[in-house]
């Protein structure tokens, strides 16, 4: 038997760790988020489990980024990497605008996305091969 996830799983990986972030991050202000420590360390995470999931739907279908450029995949990635391996020269500003206007952009399309597929309402029934 295989487990083999789906572009439906990455999909909702991308929206499940978008709206983690949304928690995360909702209320607060650029200066707040610059000054709280835990914050920028729950977004990094967060971006950076989106950042792998658009790496991984480009990994199932190397056409997948073309087709929906609204998803931003490449740059989810690049701005993974970016956290993962460079995370000792991370400017936080650039961060606080990825996760405050990139990844909510990226989320909303994921959405719509996700709903093309599954005909319903973009929450990807469930299918998230297990919990963010």
């Amino acid at each position: 038997m295989t487990n083999a996830r789906t572009a439906i799983h990455w999909l909702g990986d991308i929206i499940r760790w978008g709206e983690k972030l949304e928690r995360h991050i909702t209320g607060m202000s650029r200066e707040q988020f610059l000054d709280d420590e835990k914050t920028q360390d729950a977004a990094s995470k967060c971006a950076e489990a989106i950042g792998e999931a658009a790496n991984q739907l480009m990994a199932l279908d190397p056409t997948y980024d073309s087709r929906h450029p609204e998803l931003q995949l490449k740059n989810a990635y690049k701005s993974r990497n970016r956290l993962s391996h460079g995370y000792y020269s991370v400017d936080i500003y650039s961060l606080w605008l990825t996760v405050s206007q990139s990844i909510p952009s990226t989320v909303a399309a994921a959405r719509k996305v996700l709903a093309e597929h599954d005909g319903g309402d973009g929450a990807g029934g469930g299918a998230s091969g297990g919990p963010p």
